[in-house]
């Protein structure tokens, strides 16, 4: 079966460390359901494979290396190149990126990298949506090409990713690094809907992120949803209580000698009209 390897690799790393089955029962794993998740009967969800990891204390990055082989995915490498490029505003290094996965026939690369420097065309977007729209749950690629084609979207087109989004991805919300990246498109819905002028629905979808629970004490994302409410503020409640709400969250960034981000949401927030004094 296609997760049969998840279980064999578990396995590996349990013995490895000289744990038995019934190691895991104080989790609330029973070891028959643990059993035959290694043996590849059947499939655990992440969180609680998350829990077991944790327990034996490898991380989920080590765990990912184990099932790679210890290489690192290319895909996951790939994306990574694009967001560091995206977040130095680096259109030559996106642009290079683009035509060496278009060129290698990564066309799903290739589109993500695109869209960080260009509107997609309606074919595009098209075809982006069709293949989200195919996966029943979204992983990590699916999750940042998410990200990065939300600025090609149409309101409507946002809202039904969105919401089919929720569903095909509420089973990561217990992973640091899937959550982090789920709430990176949510706060990029909320911005784009602001630019839009949709105050009825950045507000709604700002309640259904924190009605979901998956807010994380990470500090990037919490970073992240006090810029929404400052940039809500600013266009639809007070621009001198919005501006206020973006200078302490973007002197958060400053303040930790990440300039960068702080340049790259300061930047994104002046494309959309706000002022700063």
């Amino acid at each position: 079966m296609v997760f049969a390897e998840y279980g064999e690799k578990f396995r590996r790393l349990r013995e490895q460390k000289g744990l038995s089955l019934s190691f895991f029962e104080k989790l609330g794993i029973n070891k028959t359901n643990l059993s035959r998740f290694e043996r590849g009967k059947t499939m655990m969800s992440f969180e609680r494979i998350d829990m077991m990891l944790q327990e034996m204390n490898v991380s989920l990055a080590e765990y990912e290396l184990v099932l790679n082989n210890f290489v690192l995915d290319f895909q996951e490498e790939f994306l990574d190149e694009i967001e560091k490029a995206n977040f130095e505003f680096d259109e030559e290094k996106l642009h290079a990126l683009y035509h060496e996965a278009r060129d290698s026939g990564y066309i799903l690369l290739a589109l993500a990298a695109k869209s960080n420097i260009e509107k997609l065309k309606k074919f595009e977007v098209d075809y982006v949506l069709q293949y989200l729209k195919k996966v029943k749950a979204h992983g990590y690629f699916d999750i940042f090409l998410a990200f990065c084609v939300l600025n090609s979207l149409s309101t409507t087109e946002i809202l039904d990713l969105m919401n089919n989004f929720e569903q095909k991805s509420r089973n990561y919300y217990g992973l640091p690094k899937y959550r982090r990246k789920i709430l990176q498109v949510a706060y990029r819905g909320v911005y784009i809907l602001i630019s839009k002028g949709e105050q009825e629905k950045a507000a709604n979808l700002m309640q259904t992120i924190d009605s979901k629970r998956i807010i994380s004490t990470d500090l990037y994302t919490s970073v992240l949803r006090r810029l929404s409410i400052g940039l809500f503020d600013y266009f639809f409640v007070s621009q001198t209580s919005g501006l206020a709400e973006l200078d302490t969250a973007l002197g958060v960034f400053s303040y930790l000698d990440r300039t960068n981000l702080a340049h790259y949401y300061r930047k994104r927030c002046e494309e959309i009209g706000v002022i700063f004094p």
